[in-house]
């Protein structure tokens, strides 16, 4: 596996730990010391990942491609332009 494919998989497992936090403090948000740190978080993912589909909207093949790049954002776009 080359080291590029390895480091997006990693930074991947990292988003969705953060976006399973985000979920928590949505959901349950005694659960976590600073649920608005993960509000503030949220925003931002949520706002950033729907720049870059609109930003790479040529790109994009279809519906699965669209939803990766909403989760994982610009990592998605790195898989899909290998």
């Amino acid at each position: 596996m080359k080291k590029s494919v390895r480091s997006i998989k990693v930074g991947k497992c990292i988003v969705s730990v953060i976006w399973l936090l985000i979920v928590v403090a949505v959901v349950s948000p005694s659960q976590l010391p600073f649920p608005e740190l993960f509000y503030g978080i949220g925003v931002f993912f949520v706002v950033s990942h729907a720049y870059v589909i609109v930003k790479a909207r040529g790109v994009i093949r279809g519906p699965a491609d669209c939803l990766g790049i909403f989760l994982f954002g610009l990592l998605q776009l790195w898989t899909i332009r290998q």
